[in-house]
């Protein structure tokens, strides 16, 4: 760990507010095998807290309760016992509480809820519940959210989700997830931080999020983790991804696009520096990064993808934004990334890139069609206008081709229209995609959502999916960045 870098942390760690979320207040006279659901009305992030009380006589026992938090509907419908997934079942929000005594009993632990289900699994007299108080919690400020008029009202109900989803993932930093995993992850910090600057405009959390990457520990090859640990302490993750690596590049440069702050940016330069070294030490005697497990990269929830050409179009959109930042501080190195900037896009070009079919090769010996490809080589500037343009309709279509998973993806679909000059059919896209989640009735937005498998989970169980996730939260960004004129 940097303890330099860590310090500086420590210095932007943002205050926690709190929340006090209505609940119905009436008294619940229950026996054993009676249970009832409380309804928070929203997604809420935080904590609860009840009294038990007697109506006669005083037990000869414990009561014994169950607890079960649920994000939304399906997973409040669905049996816990059940799970089959790989990752921890503790991850799931079930308690069983053994009550030795009446009095008020507050969780200890954080929750992210909507939907509160109490059961009575043993009593021994009849028994009370009362009090029912949820604590929500957030570092989000609300009078810092910044207003805007949006007229369009399928719109102004996405924007009005995605600010939820946010506030819900930010706490002592943008966490992916507060059910799970409550970590801060590069790809998640880069699209809340990019939306933080529309809305909660808490450029604290940005800076304390960028110097703890700083301080962590780097793999042998010069890499970034793609994670942290930073509550109880913090501790550097264990996985490694070279995009996230070169995200973390393109989350400080976007910083100091938003905040003129130079001298943060420069602060952790070194750091960038060592991500962009570690970048060229596995580029190709062609120039083109692919040196790498299917491990060691993420893009999106998919196994059966191919990631080459994607790494590459990161490396190609860090680089180009790593350009620009330090050509606006006139700083030295600004040549230098220029220059490797257009040597890896025409790399790419060359032998990426097929033209006569507008698609793109996947290494050198295979092709295979997606949507990822398209999308990171529009955003990396390998290719442009219309052929690109129906270069990404054509894959978008086509019943081969992979498609993205992730609404951390689907942003990147998103921002590549939105490059083309495509805002009408970026806005349509986002309608058509966050929109139908809120038509399924999200209070908040999910870590992977495929329509057409609604059962789908990267984890083998959907009970254990985040059904509130960092990266989901973009909508807000692009609709607050577009002329009104665009929404129509």
């Amino acid at each position: 760990m940097n303890h330099y870098y860590w310090q500086k942390a420590e210095e932007n760690l943002p205050k926690i507010y709190e929340e006090e979320i209505r609940v119905a207040s009436e008294n619940k006279i229950l026996h054993s095998g009676d249970s009832f659901e409380i309804d928070l009305g929203n997604h809420y992030v935080g904590y609860f807290s009840f009294v038990l009380g007697y109506t006669n006589m005083y037990p000869d026992a414990p009561v014994r309760l169950s607890l079960k938090f649920s994000e939304n509907r399906d997973e409040a419908d669905a049996d816990f016992s059940s799970y089959r997934g790989r990752l921890c079942a503790s991850w799931l929000q079930e308690e069983i509480l053994n009550l030795d005594s009446i009095g008020e009993y507050r969780m200890p632990r954080r929750y992210a809820a909507r939907f509160i289900k109490i059961s009575v699994l043993y009593t021994p007299r009849e028994i009370t519940l009362s009090d029912f108080h949820f604590t929500a919690v957030t570092s989000a400020y609300k009078r810092n959210l910044r207003s805007f008029d949006i007229a369009d009202e399928e719109l102004r109900a996405i924007d009005a989700v995605s600010v939820n989803t946010l506030k819900n993932c930010m706490h002592r930093v943008f966490e992916d997830g507060p059910k799970r995993d409550r970590r801060l992850w590069i790809g998640d910090l880069r699209l809340e931080a990019l939306t933080n600057y529309y809305t909660y405009q808490q450029t604290d959390i940005v800076r304390r999020c960028l110097y703890l990457f700083a301080a962590a520990d780097c793999n042998d090859t010069g890499f970034l983790p793609g994670y942290i640990y930073e509550n109880p302490k913090f501790v550097s993750g264990y996985w490694f991804l070279y995009d996230y690596a070169l995200l973390f590049v393109t989350t400080l440069c976007d910083y100091y696009q938003h905040t003129g702050d130079a001298e943060t940016f420069l602060d952790i330069y070194p750091v960038v520096q060592k991500q962009m070294d570690a970048a060229k030490k596995i580029t190709d005697e062609n120039g083109i990064l692919s040196l790498f497990n299917k491990r060691d990269v993420f893009i999106d929830w998919n196994d059966a993808l191919e990631k080459t050409v994607s790494l590459n179009g990161v490396y190609l959109y860090t680089l180009d934004r790593l350009a620009q930042a330090l050509s606006k501080l006139n700083h030295k190195d600004a040549p230098i990334y220029q220059s490797r900037y257009q040597d890896t896009k025409h790399a790419a070009y060359r032998h990426l890139y097929n033209a006569k079919d507008h698609n793109f090769a996947v290494g050198y010996d295979k092709e295979q069609i997606s949507v990822h490809s398209v999308v990171w080589m529009i955003l990396g500037g390998v290719i442009d206008g219309e052929i690109a343009w129906e270069a990404l309709q054509n894959t978008m279509k086509n019943p081969q081709s992979i498609k993205p998973v992730t609404p951390y993806m689907n942003h990147y679909l998103a921002e590549a229209m939105m490059k083309l000059g495509k805002q009408k059919e970026a806005i349509s896209y986002i309608k058509s995609f966050w929109g139908l989640m809120i038509k399924k009735g999200a209070d908040t937005f999910y870590e992977v959502f495929v329509p057409e498998k609604p059962d789908l989970s990267p984890y083998g169980d959907k009970m254990i999916n985040s059904m509130c996730h960092a990266w989901s939260c973009t909508p807000s960004y692009f609709i607050r960045t577009l002329d009104q004129d665009d929404h129509a």
